[in-house]
């Protein structure tokens, strides 16, 4: 799950430290301007003495950093890595500052957007990494077509293309879990297109099922279930272009006002949890992984308490295609990992964030029931994460990984939520949703061409 984070800029003057670049001819030049032509060499990181790596990660990493820094303190036995854990809201309230400040991490997390990432990149406090990816052959690792999250101009103006500014190991997406006991018993067919996902939910309803199991009360549940109603019916490419504040993007269109009318149209037929306004996300999840409901719309950071509970009856599918045939939901890699324009221990940080990207730390993160974003061959530990696995390698050869809507604007998250919960309980139509959202979007950009 993306978080809504709001971050007031300051203007911020800094000198970047210098340090020889991996590979490179130069001996001073500040590590911004450097060329990292080559993977970073166990010499090369030993030429830096003692030193300590200081590390800022989000909580969600705790597991695989107790395996990784091990193993590159073992491989560099000069560098001790000094990790900092921080839950999200305190990790996305502190990073820009921290990285600001004096002291600033070698490495850290950030987050995809204008709230985080963007920041970052407008105040000059991360490095590109458009060099790095060149040098270890990301492209050929990874699929090059979800690299837009990471991207941007070099004074932060654009998002979605340009320089290379971080990159994560795994995704995270919302996809559709599924009670295999429950499918069996109504003999119904795991859907493979959208509209056989509608006869299934319709299937269900008749039967006496609840067919989707769904809370809201903190209403950022219900973009997840419109992101994949609108990957149906919308093209990635359309949804990512209004993210990425791509010129003569809009949400009104007569795709988005499918997905929102099949979205209400299932409201009203009572495909949902009665109530769903007053159940919470986490307690939805409970019921769902307790046999409660057919099918439940969420994401894969839910796996660990549906399979726990469901056991070899959770099943997973990718977003299930309408017309275009095309996997298309809301998603992303996971949190961006960064390093430090500051950091004078350059070769060393790259060395660090090239084995988090490894495609040897894949079979590592899916042992920890992670969805790798690496193009590779894994075991799985179990048939839910198998499912997770297949259902991710479909979004990625799609490029159907829509991102995260409230990542469009610095206030999107407000607007977004609380209209879809006006449009869900029939306050508001479709064009009424969909306007609200482009007149945020659009304010947002002229405020953006004006700075």
């Amino acid at each position: 799950m993306k978080a809504k984070v709001v971050i007031a800029l300051i203007a911020l003057s800094m000198t970047v430290a210098g340090c020889s670049s991996p590979g490179s001819d130069s001996e001073n030049s500040a590590n911004t301007t450097e060329t990292v032509n080559q993977p970073v060499t166990v010499e090369e990181v030993a030429a830096l003495g003692d030193i300590t790596l200081d590390v800022w990660a989000d909580a969600g990493e705790e597991k695989t950093m107790k395996i990784l820094i091990p193993k590159f303190e073992a491989m560099y036995p000069n560098v001790k890595v000094n990790l900092t854990i921080k839950g999200f809201d305190d990790l996305m309230s502190t990073v820009v500052p921290a990285l600001a400040g004096e002291g600033a991490p070698d490495v850290a997390q950030g987050n995809q957007g204008y709230g985080v990432d963007g920041a970052l990149v407008k105040a000059g406090l991360i490095r590109k990494l458009t060099d790095v990816a060149a040098a270890y052959k990301w492209d050929s690792v990874f699929n090059s077509g979800d690299f837009g999250q990471f991207s941007w101009s070099e004074d932060g103006s654009q998002y979605g293309s340009g320089e290379l500014f971080g990159m994560s190991p795994v995704a995270e997406f919302v996809g559709v879990f599924y009670n295999k006991k429950k499918l069996t018993k109504l003999g119904i067919s795991v859907p493979t297109s959208f509209d056989e996902f509608a006869a299934a939910v319709a299937a269900a309803k008749k039967a006496g099922e609840t067919p989707i199991v769904l809370g809201n009360s903190d209403q950022w549940p219900a973009t997840h279930v419109f992101g994949l109603m609108q990957g149906a019916f919308t093209p990635a490419s359309e949804t990512k272009d209004f993210i990425t504040g791509a010129a003569g993007s809009s949400f009104v269109s007569k795709t988005n006002e499918t997905a929102l009318n099949t979205l209400r149209d299932w409201i009203k037929k009572g495909y949902f949890t009665k109530g769903y306004d007053g159940v919470s996300a986490d307690d939805a999840t409970a019921k769902f992984a307790a046999g409660d409901g057919v099918f439940y719309m969420g994401g894969t950071w839910f796996a660990g308490t549906i399979g726990e509970g469901l056991g070899d009856d959770a099943g997973f599918i990718a977003n299930p295609a309408a017309g275009s045939g095309k996997r298309a939901g809301t998603g992303s890699y996971g949190l961006g990992w960064h390093i430090s324009s500051k950091t004078d221990a350059l070769s060393a940080s790259v060395a660090f964030l090239a084995m988090v990207m490894d495609v040897e730390t894949a079979q590592t993160l899916a042992s920890l029931d992670r969805i790798p974003s690496a193009k590779t061959s894994l075991e799985a530990s179990s048939s839910l994460l198998k499912d997770m696995q297949d259902a991710g390698a479909s979004m990625f050869a799609d490029s159907g990984l829509t991102f995260y809507l409230d990542w469009a604007t610095d206030t999107m998250y407000d607007v977004y939520t609380s209209k879809l919960q006006e449009f869900m309980a029939g306050r508001i139509d479709a064009s009424a949703m969909m306007q609200a959202v482009q007149d945020n979007w659009s304010k947002f950009q002229e405020s953006r061409s004006k700075a």
